[in-house]
């Protein structure tokens, strides 16, 4: 996902207390790469920072004129929602790249549940418009702290009609009961995204489900599991190089230490920028990209974040 396209910045609104849609149109005329729902798109901001964004208008695959995300005022931001809300305006020149997609919907699943918590509803719009497109038994469980912060609602009104459930803290007096909810799995699939809590609650109440019927995607990387960090020597075996990886550095920092040129953005095992593949070595996964199944195959991982439980990591590099 990183060849860079020149983009221009058609459309700036917002759709929600605190969050903002952008519209991206290729500089020049034309199309844009058309994506599947769950699809995100990297921005490189001016200042520096790279970041990636859910698309909103990511349906049924075919090239787009305009790519749309909406991103949400976040009081912690590292230089990309703070740069969105205060610094983009039309007609802007950016470059982006994408789109790449690590939370696509399974085509088996017929009967879907989708939760979208907060700014979570980006890549569950179009999931909401693809199940309507193809006839699925579908419903939406909507979250957030009020209305007036929830994104595109009177859309989702209109398309899921008795199908969406809202759920506004303000009005209910606290956040929702996922275990409750989610005690029978009466669905294929849950599509999930939002803040770390309710999808931490959300794995917790679907313990039971039978595997690969729990999908998620997290803005924010999960909480590293504790223990103390060893090193081990990593060997990149395309180039012959090889270096010790200390407790306190990533195998992408020993990448660059060596003049290694390989492709990363989030540094937090979010986006898929990194991964690389494993011939040998155990791998420790730390990222929020492969699924259990993938990191249980332990042939690929997120060199931002993973390590090595063994003396020596070896990836085809």
């Amino acid at each position: 996902m990183n060849t860079r396209l020149d983009v221009l910045v058609a459309s700036v609104r917002a759709v929600a207390g605190d969050v903002l849609q952008s519209e991206q149109a290729p500089r020049g005329g034309g199309r844009l790469p058309g994506a599947e729902p769950g699809a995100h798109i990297e921005l490189h901001l001016p200042h520096g920072p790279v970041r990636q964004y859910s698309l909103v208008n990511a349906v049924d695959g075919a090239p787009m004129p305009r790519w749309r995300i909406a991103v949400g005022w976040d009081a912690n931001s590292r230089g990309g929602s703070h740069w969105i809300h205060e610094k983009l305006r039309v007609g802007q020149a950016l470059q982006a790249a994408g789109p790449r997609n690590l939370f696509g919907m399974d085509p088996a699943h017929r009967k879907v549940l989708l939760l979208a918590g907060g700014i979570g509803i980006t890549p569950v719009y179009g999931m909401a418009q693809r199940c309507a497109a193809q006839g699925l038994d579908w419903e939406l469980l909507a979250c957030a702290r009020s209305a007036s912060r929830l994104a595109y609602l009177e859309e989702l009104r209109a398309l899921a009609g008795g199908r969406l459930t809202t759920w506004f803290d303000d009005e209910r007096g606290g956040p929702l009961d996922l275990a409750a909810q989610l005690a029978v799995p009466r669905w294929d699939a849950v599509y999930a995204c939002g803040p770390a809590p309710m999808l931490d609650a959300l794995e917790r109440s679907t313990a039971h489900w039978p595997a690969g019927s729990v999908r998620l995607e997290r803005f924010k990387a999960a909480q590293a599991e504790g223990g103390a960090r060893k090193g081990f020597e990593l060997v990149l075996a395309r180039s012959g190089l090889k270096t010790p990886v200390d407790c306190d550095e990533s195998v992408l920092d020993a990448m660059e230490r060596l003049g290694v040129d390989h492709p990363f953005s989030c540094r937090e095992g979010l986006c898929g920028s990194c991964e690389a593949p494993v011939l040998d070595g155990q791998v420790v996964h730390h990222d929020s990209v492969l699924g259990a199944d993938e990191k249980a195959a332990n042939q690929r991982l997120m060199v931002c974040v993973s390590r090595c439980a063994g003396s020596r990591l070896v990836l085809d590099l």
